[in-house]
């Protein structure tokens, strides 16, 4: 029946766990504190089920039950060590069920470190930013290879059943209209790169903000400036700043909004009130849908434990970078002996930037397409 085999009725999904949320505000406005009752809320039997990965120092006024401390460790680890055991861990007996990364703007900067050293060993430079080698490799675009690098590590731990909890810093950013008038508005403070990581994966986007209330000295709200006997305005010497919650864009805040109808504007902040904004937006979704939403949650959770399940064992196949070198080493010496070796230099230097650059690359997209490609020869 060709196409028609595959259509199917999709249900929204119900469970936190299986949501990109993006919780963005500015230094000391209560992310992390956000995320740690959140969890607590959403998770109380269950202290482990959400491990905050610490890429900044953020945590440690609070008292966590499950993090990890990333900005002392790197991107080396993150890759090599995190994301495979949890990938594993989840066929195995999954401990963690969503994942917090504190913050996703020092993420992007590990990984960025990371990438620089890999370049500079690679063409023999010593730049100290992803910029400068924009502006001086152009045998690949470094952008888009910071993006796949960290993309293809989000990726493998949503396609493990992993939801995720992202936590961003915003900036006030000057925008000028096309017919030239200015405005000022929240945003991401990342750059564009980033945000086509984060903003456009997040599936819930909450913005933090302190919203000031001016008062009189008796503490009632005032709408406009206080004058003196000669009718000039002065400012008050009493205001009130609250934090709320924004979901959904207003005239100044720009990060916030979601794939959910049923969002309000603004809600004070609580994780009392995010968990409730978050229920009644997914049954905002179930329109005509008759099951209970824990009905619902049960079977979706089978299903992403299978489909975990199969992506763990499809992981599991893969070979290391490690063994896909001594793979292409092979390969060599039985080119060598037909006297076409040669033959591997130019898709080397494409690949790795030099026909002996495979031996240390740890780029196993890259590593097996240099294989493929060398057993292809006959």
């Amino acid at each position: 029946m060709g196409f028609r085999s595959s259509v199917k009725k999709n249900i929204p999904k119900v469970d936190l766990q299986d949501y990109n949320v993006l919780v963005a505000g500015d230094y000391k406005s209560g992310k992390t504190r956000l995320w740690k009752e959140v969890m607590e809320l959403f998770f109380p039997d269950d202290p482990d089920a959400a491990t905050l990965f610490a890429f900044e120092e953020g945590y440690n006024t609070w008292e966590l039950e499950s993090v990890v401390d990333m900005h002392n460790k790197g991107w080396e680890f993150f890759r090599s060590e995190v994301v495979p055991d949890l990938v594993q861990e989840a066929k195995d007996g999954r401990i963690t069920k969503v994942i917090g990364v504190d913050t996703v703007d020092k993420l992007i900067d590990s990984a960025s470190e990371w990438l620089i050293k890999k370049w500079n060993k690679k063409y023999g430079v010593q730049y100290e930013s992803i910029q400068e080698h924009n502006e001086n490799i152009n045998t690949e675009n470094v952008w888009i290879a910071l993006k796949d690098e960290i993309w293809t590590q989000i990726d493998k731990l949503k396609n493990a059943g992993y939801g995720f909890f992202w936590l961003a810093w915003t900036k006030v950013k000057e925008t000028t209209t096309i017919d030239g008038l200015k405005y000022n508005s929240v945003e991401l403070m990342m750059n564009t790169t980033g945000q086509k990581i984060f903003k456009s994966q997040a599936d819930l986007i909450c913005c933090l903000y302190g919203d000031v209330v001016v008062t009189d000295k008796d503490g009632n709200e005032l709408d406009e400036n206080l004058k003196t006997k000669k009718n000039k305005e002065v400012a008050s010497n009493f205001h009130e700043t609250e934090i709320n919650m924004y979901f959904r864009p207003s005239n100044f805040i720009e990060i916030a909004g979601g794939r959910f109808t049923n969002l309000p504007d603004k809600e004070t902040y609580s994780a009392e009130n995010f968990l409730r904004v978050f229920e009644e937006a997914v049954k905002g979704q179930l329109k005509k849908t008759k099951q209970s939403v824990e009905d619902i949650k049960k079977d979706q959770a089978k299903k992403r434990e299978d489909n975990t399940k199969e992506f763990a064992e499809q992981e599991e196949s893969k070979l290391s970078s490690g063994e896909l070198v001594e793979q292409i080493d092979n390969e060599i010496i039985r080119l060598k002996k037909i006297k076409k070796q040669k033959e591997l230099v130019k898709e080397f230097n494409k690949l790795f930037g030099s026909a002996m650059g495979y031996k240390e690359s740890v780029d196993e997209n890259n590593l097996a397409k240099a294989l493929e490609f060398a057993k292809s020869i006959k």
